[in-house]
């Protein structure tokens, strides 16, 4: 393959990455901010439940080292 091939293959794959980003369809503004909102609600929802069970595991374990059942 020669040089002018390489730049014409090249110049066709952007033309042709260009014509495919204009059939491209984005979400709305709104949906986007929906879908973020629930995203980190989730993301809160988990965090506290995994502190919840850290801290009951903790509190249990802790309760287990000071009666000496080791």
């Amino acid at each position: 393959m020669n040089y002018k091939e390489l730049v014409n293959k090249v110049v066709a794959y952007l033309k042709e990455t260009r014509a495919e980003a204009w059939r491209v369809v984005w979400p709305s503004r709104q949906y986007v901010t929906a879908a973020t909102i629930v995203v980190f609600a989730i993301v809160f929802l988990v965090a506290g439940y995994i502190l919840t069970v850290d801290f009951i595991f903790s509190r249990f374990f802790g309760m287990l080292s000071h009666t000496g059942l080791r």
